[in-house]
């Protein structure tokens, strides 16, 4: 951003499911901070793993759900909410405050996150049940096979739908939401 845009140029920022995608996040930090004046705001929504609610980076089943997660979806590693957090003040911010948005994701009002991923026996609902996914992975198999498809179009079909269901696994267990929201100030 420093590139682009001078220093002090913005009074605030935010990021949406972007910054998980960073293989250093201070740094990223630090460029934002850069093109923000002084007491500037940043707003972050973002993908975590949740050690609060049960995540435990020892247990192999936890990091097979998590490591699922970061080869579909592009990510270096998913971090806790403190890294988060003190990645932002190692790049000069202050957290003002930070929440889990999914946090009543378990209550009986409200619908989870992670229930278009799971699928249901609706019109638009099939595409994402174990049948749904079978029909649509053997359509892509075919279409690939008469080379209407690229060539590894099977192997995308494959990785989506193996990360959709770690995702939703993830939700279900608690152990991650894509919605930890961080408010920052620059100091």
């Amino acid at each position: 951003m420093s590139k682009i845009f001078k220093e002090d140029t913005f009074d605030s920022a935010y990021a949406i499911e972007a910054i998980c995608h960073s293989p250093d996040r201070v740094q990223t930090f630090k460029e934002v901070s850069h093109v923000l004046k002084k007491g500037g705001l940043f707003v972050s929504a973002d993908w975590v793993v949740l050690p609060d609610k049960g995540f435990d980076s020892n247990n192999p089943d936890h990091c097979r759900i998590k490591e699922g997660i970061e080869v579909g979806n592009g990510l270096p590693t998913l971090v806790t909410p403190t890294d988060v957090c003190k990645a932002l003040e190692d790049a000069g911010f202050e957290v003002i405050s930070s929440i889990d948005f999914e946090e009543g994701a378990k209550s009986k009002y409200e619908i989870p996150w992670y229930a278009t991923l799971q699928g249901d026996m609706s019109l638009t609902g099939f595409r994402m049940t174990t049948a749904g996914r079978m029909c649509t992975h053997a359509l892509i198999w075919f279409l690939e096979t008469i080379r209407i498809a690229p060539k590894g179009s099977t192997r995308v079909s494959a990785l989506l739908n193996a990360t959709a269901l770690d995702i939703v696994e993830a939700g279900q267990k608690g152990i991650f939401t894509p919605s930890y929201v961080t408010l920052a100030r620059k100091k």
